[in-house]
């Protein structure tokens, strides 16, 4: 009988009689010496003593890690995607996401199915950056033919990309252009099909998902608590695979407030972050630090919105000072004073109703409106 060393097991646990050195020179078993282990097994100690690779860590207090899945969820049109394109850059520029702590700048791949090239040049012009992101963001167009996580073709053209950029956060947006079906076996088969294609080892990425949540149902209240990564639509199988989930929501009731919510009900890793509230910008979120808490979560929206009828009132048929125009704004619609100089300047969505003479501001009659709309 040959010593113990020198027997080995194939992948079903039979007895295979070769040495070791056959498994230096032999090609016979290309796979099963190259391949990655399906599982792995570890003593206490080890687990004990274990130290994540260095860049292991990438956005917060362990919210996002390379080879691991996290979720951006929300409701359609409340920023997900821009949320996302905030990653990147951040991930670019070293910036902090959203409140989580950036660790060092790295790469981001998004492969997305929403926006044409007309909307993404909009949304990164607005961002006025400069070459520094240039060789760490890449971003894929709708592709003709959706996202056919089932197709070699697809998958191989994605292949070359990852293989080429070698990204350390990939966003797959959105969720519902992967897994069509509720069921909890399409959605376990388009995780499956999404890791597969990813790198393996140290050079695994993130993996993000961008997913709607389901419809608010009447008098729901989404205003915290780990309850909110349930309103994921779909399966069990999306609030239970990611390590990580984050919801946005509406920070109020009126179609004129920009401002999101962001929630962190999910960090199997680390502690959740606490809620945050933004201002959600073509240029990218700005902290809101005067939200109100109190008013949001009695169902009344947490941010005071300023209307046209705000600015009526405040200026009359006079025309003031852009100064004092924008003093008497605070005090009639209760907003503060940035909200106000943005609602009086040339690129506000008001800005039709008003005119403009150097550092003079009046707002329009109606009769003058009305021969500028003919």
């Amino acid at each position: 009988m040959k010593p113990q060393a020198e027997i080995k097991r194939d992948d079903y646990g039979n007895a295979a009689d070769f040495n070791m050195k056959s498994i230096e020179t032999s090609t016979a078993y290309p796979s099963q010496m190259a391949r990655e282990p399906r599982i792995r097994f570890f003593k206490p100690s080890e687990l004990r003593d274990y130290e994540p690779d260095n860049g292991a860590v990438l956005f917060g207090e362990n919210h996002i890690c390379r080879g691991e899945v996290f979720v951006i969820g929300g409701e359609p049109g409340v920023g997900k995607s821009t949320a996302a394109t905030e990653l990147a850059i951040c991930g670019a520029t070293g910036r902090d996401w959203l409140g989580l702590k950036t660790h060092g700048k790295f790469k981001t791949l998004i492969i997305q199915n929403e926006n044409g090239r007309y909307r993404l040049q909009q949304e990164y012009a607005a961002r006025n950056l400069g070459v520094e992101i240039e060789g760490s963001i890449l971003v894929s167009e709708p592709p003709p033919y959706g996202m056919t996580l089932n197709h070699p073709e697809f998958l191989e053209d994605v292949k070359a990309a990852l293989d080429s950029f070698v990204p350390d956060v990939v966003i797959f947006d959105p969720w519902n252009a992967a897994a069509r079906d509720d069921k909890a076996a399409d959605y376990q088969t388009a995780f499956d099909a999404l890791r597969n294609m990813l790198p393996k080892g140290k050079e695994k990425p993130a993996l993000g998902i961008v997913a709607h949540t389901k419809k608010p149902q009447a008098n729901e209240k989404r205003t915290g608590g780990s309850g909110l990564m349930h309103l994921l639509a779909g399966s069990y199988v999306l609030t239970s695979v990611p390590r990580a989930i984050f919801i946005m929501v509406r920070g109020g009731n009126d179609e004129t407030d920009n401002s999101v919510v962001w929630f962190n009900p999910k960090n199997s890793n680390g502690p959740a972050a606490p809620r945050t509230a933004w201002e959600r910008e073509p240029k990218g979120f700005t902290l809101l630090s005067d939200f109100d808490w109190k008013a949001f979560e009695g169902g009344d929206g947490g941010r005071k919105v300023i209307r046209l009828e705000h600015i009526q009132a405040a200026l009359g048929r006079d025309s003031w000072e852009r100064a004092a125009a924008v003093e008497k704004l605070e005090n009639e619609s209760g907003c503060g004073k940035r909200a106000c100089q943005k609602a009086l300047s040339d690129k506000s969505p008001f800005a039709s109703h008003l005119e403009f003479d150097g550092k003079w501001v009046k707002f329009k009659a109606a009769e003058d409106q009305e021969g500028a709309n003919e």
